[in-house]
This record gives structure tokens, sequence and C-alpha cells, in this order.
């Protein structure tokens, strides 16, 4: 099974000041060409929040006209930048997202369980889960122990080193850490916010975070609290699972290199 991770798409409208620098728009529609079109095309797509930059209802208008491209099943989580009411209205065809309360959710029908969160404060940079949504978690994982699960969300439960960010982060991780701790069925939890790759070990189990289609954040480690963007390219993150292996992560640019060499037959 392949599954695609998309995160921080910072969809606007054309005339936005923010699409001169960045556009978003373009770049998602070239990310889900490339998904479309790869060889390691994927069966199913998770974009993993702030789906629009200022939640507005003419940004949702741009991307419900992208997502019909992608050629697979796409589920949506909220981020920091998304209106979570606004997002349930506006995609009405996306049924698995709750009708009322956190859009929380999940996706079975495949060998992993994908539980998806949503961290979501509204009007906030923070993120929070909560003890209902966390009490929510704790039963999902009880539920079924025999099939690996994934967990989704769109703050990542720990410091980065990125001390900007960081002071956007998740305030309850070391609560989200306890749960995950409990289980040892999780795959991976893989997140979106922080426009980099970024691992990290959260009560035993493997966090992932995953790059920009749109713009990522500079590496700026440590004391430096500067807060910048860089023109590094559109990226996403490539689970591949087996049940033999489990799941492994691979990066995929938004963009198609010529191969300079191959091996055909035997050495």
């Amino acid at each position: 099974m392949l599954i695609a991770q998309l995160s921080d798409c910072h969809v606007v409208v054309p005339e936005d000041e923010f699409n001169e620098l960045y556009h978003p728009a373009d770049k998602l529609i070239d990310a889900a060409r490339h998904v479309n079109n790869s060889v390691n095309r994927p069966d199913i797509v998770f974009l993993t929040g702030d789906l629009v930059n200022t939640a507005k209802r003419e940004e949702y208008e741009v991307l419900r006209d992208i997502l019909p491209t992608f050629e697979m099943p796409v589920y949506l989580l909220p981020g920091n930048h998304d209106d979570c009411s606004l997002l349930r209205e506006m995609f009405p065809e996306h049924d698995y997202l709750p009708k009322e309360g956190k859009l929380n959710y999940v996706v079975d029908g495949w060998p992993l369980k994908f539980i998806c969160l949503d961290t979501n404060i509204h009007g906030k940079p923070q993120g929070r889960l909560g003890e209902e949504q966390l009490d929510w978690l704790d039963q999902e994982l009880k539920a079924e122990t025999a099939r690996p699960v994934v967990i989704m969300l769109h703050h990542p439960p720990f410091k980065t080193g990125l001390t900007s960010m960081d002071e956007m982060g998740l305030l309850d991780m070391a609560e989200f850490a306890e749960v995950v701790a409990r289980h040892d069925h999780i795959e991976r939890v893989l997140c979106g916010h922080l426009h980099r790759a970024i691992q990290k070990l959260v009560g035993g189990t493997l966090v992932q975070t995953c790059p920009s289609t749109s713009h990522q954040v500079r590496l700026l480690l440590g004391e430096n609290n500067a807060l910048g963007t860089t023109f590094e390219p559109p990226e996403y993150l490539l689970h591949y699972w087996t049940e033999a292996g489990g799941l492994v992560t691979h990066s995929d640019y938004v963009k198609d290199y010529d191969v300079a060499w191959t091996l055909d037959g035997e050495m």
C-alpha cells in the first residue's frame, strides 16, 4: 500500500499578494498531477492541514476545484489556518467529516487503520487536543489491536528546535505522548505544520512531519528565533506499507527528474 501525505497547501485566491509570492494553488495542482502520474502512484492521499491560508470561503472554493484532479481518495485534516465549520460546510461530499463537533474520524478498509485528529483552536496558531479527544483516541486504539494504526494530526507533539514554530505548537503534547505510550500497535504518527521533514520518537512511536507543497520554513535552530520561509522545492511524503516490512517513508519532490542511469539485466 502507498499513502501520499501532502501538507500545508495554503491555497489563496489568485489576486492575493500571497499568491504572487508563493503560487500555492498552482503548486497544489502540480502536486496532484505528479501524484497521479507517479511511478509510485499512491492508493490514498491525506492533506494534513493548513489547506488554505486565511480560512476564507473563496479560498475553499479554489481548493474545491483542485481536489477532484486527484485520481484517488483524498482525506482532509484541519490546521491552524483553517476554519473547521467552514471546512465542513464547503466539503459536504467528504462525508467522513463529522457533522458537528471536532473533526476527528477513522479511515477503514485498508491494511492500516488511520485515526485523524483535529488540533484546531479557532483563530489561534497553537494546537490542542483536549481531554475529550484524547479519551476518544485512547478508545479507538483499544477497540482494535491486531491491525497497525497510523495517527494523523496537524500540530506535531514535540519541540523541534525551530523555536519560532515551537511557540505555535501543540499545547498538550505531554498528554498525547502518554496515550501513545500505552499502545504498541501504533505504526507512525504523521503531522504537518512545520513545512519541513522532521522526525522524533514520542511515547515510543516515531513521529514524522511533512514538508509543504507551497513553501518551506527556513531551517534556523536554537536561539535564533527569526521566522522565515524559503523557496525550497515543493515536497510531499510517500509512505510505503507492507505487512512484512511495516511502514517506510520516502520524500518526493513535485518535479519530474530525468533518469540518469538504470541497470537492465544482470551484472
